[in-house]
């Protein structure tokens, strides 16, 4: 038997190291070591392995569990990433013949012994005759638990964005999540227009298309947009359209303003974004991480935003000092991140329901840091990449309820991503927003 193909073995070589749990996942594959020697259609395949196998990995083993004498939990890791990543191709892709795939699946454990090789034939070769009729008679119930093994999803967690969202948003948002992610960038003003962008992504290798209601939002598909000379010169960066919209609603808050805080700033995208709409501003950069500090600090020096006051603290520090002295403050809090669930693979085994209650209440506190920052009449925005009601709206209310502040309607300027329970916020939701889900709010301190 020949050797596996080179994607598939990467691909089963990078499942292989992350199946500890240590490393966290987005959808460049940016961290994926084992990819680098690959050419870019290998890649692009390798990658799709990779990101599919982790998502769809509750369905994988269900399917894998039903031809199998033990449950994938009890098999050896090497083993059972090895049918894992030929199950997802089996279930899932159709670009390669089957038989092909369980050859792959069998060479990838050739170390191993005879039985362990023909365990693994044989539980492919019934996933490759059975494993989609399989797949779809355990699916079929049409319950919660059914409805979490078709998303590849924790039951907690389907059950949280129904309550949340309501059963159809939900569906949308799992179905949109389970596909390979959009590539969005963002060109940078500061370096060059949309038409020097467009060029110069022609010439690495790129084709583009333009995004309605984001100005400065491109659509591309290409090599690693990393390893580009218009990504290392700064004229563009990866940037999801709900990113994007987080950062327009911050920069379009004043006309010019002279003071603006980014309290969780990093890894300094969006500030970046936001000093490029108002290079004459005074513009500081807080974030708590010294790692994800210096990351902030060779982004923004690629983005010609080196201008930033940057500072590693605690958010609280900034108090009393600084309070009332800023004209907008972006509180970008952390989240559970559940907006990011088709671009960020491994969120939904990483997170816990009781994730959501403990980060609503770090989210009140920085929210209340950032509006104490704000002078009479400024505007504090606050966004995160979730979409839970206890982290959004809930969080929103606790600050309205003390009174001092009232909400500009950004449905208003933002129809499409009017927030369907108060259409003064913001909430883009995949597939209509791309791939990530942001909730976006802006609130006005009163002069009184």
């Amino acid at each position: 038997m020949s050797g596996p193909a080179p994607a598939r073995r990467a691909a089963w070589r990078a499942l292989v190291r992350l199946a500890g749990g240590q490393e966290a996942l987005d959808d460049r594959g940016a961290a994926l070591p084992e990819l680098d020697a690959l050419d870019e259609r290998d890649r692009r395949l390798a990658t799709e392995l990779v990101m599919g196998t982790v998502k769809r990995r509750r369905s994988l083993d269900a399917v894998i569990a039903a031809f199998s004498e033990a449950p994938p939990t009890r098999i050896e890791t090497d083993v059972r990433e090895a049918l894992r990543v030929s199950a997802y191709q089996l279930l899932f892709l159709d670009r390669v013949p089957a038989h092909a795939v369980v050859d792959d699946g069998v060479a990838l454990v050739q170390t191993h012994g005879r039985r362990t090789r023909g365990f693994v034939n044989a539980v492919l070769r019934a996933v490759a005759r059975e494993g989609r009729a399989q797949l779809a008679a355990l699916t079929s119930a049409g319950d919660l638990e059914a409805r979490a093994l078709l998303w590849s999803c924790p039951t907690w967690l389907v059950a949280r964005l129904e309550a949340d969202l309501g059963p159809e948003a939900a569906a949308a948002l799992l179905a949109a999540a389970d596909r390979p992610p959009e590539r969005c960038l963002r060109v940078n003003p500061l370096r060059g227009d949309m038409s020097a962008a467009t060029s110069a992504l022609r010439a690495a290798g790129f084709t583009t298309a333009p995004v309605s209601d984001l100005p400065d939002a491109l659509l591309y598909e290409g090599p690693p947009l990393e390893r580009s000379r218009p990504f290392t010169g700064g004229l563009v960066t990866p940037q999801s359209r709900g990113s994007q919209l987080v950062g327009q609603i911050a920069a379009g808050a004043e006309a010019a303003p002279p003071a603006i805080l980014d309290l969780c700033a990093a890894p300094g995208i969006k500030t970046a974004q936001v000093a490029a709409a108002h290079p004459d501003a005074r513009v500081t950069a807080v974030d708590l991480d010294p790692r994800r500090v210096e990351a902030m600090r060779a982004n923004l020096r690629r983005l010609g935003a080196d201008g930033v006051e940057v500072v590693c603290a605690e958010a609280g520090s900034l108090l009393p000092e600084r309070a009332k002295s800023f004209d907008v403050a972006l509180v970008d809090a952390p989240c559970t991140g559940l907006g990011t669930l088709g671009t960020r693979p491994d969120v939904r085994w990483r997170r816990r329901e009781g994730d959501v209650a403990r980060m609503a209440a770090e989210q009140r506190r920085l929210l209340a840091v950032g509006a104490a920052c704000v002078r009479p009449g400024g505007a504090l925005v606050y966004a995160v990449c979730t979409v839970t009601r206890a982290e959004t709206v809930e969080v929103v209310d606790s600050l309205l309820s003390g009174g001092g502040w009232a909400l500009d309607d950004l449905g208003a300027e933002v129809p499409g991503a009017a927030h369907p329970a108060n259409g003064a916020f913001l909430l883009a939701l995949p597939p209509d927003w791309g791939s990530t889900g942001f909730f976006v709010a802006r609130l006005r301190r009163e002069c009184a």
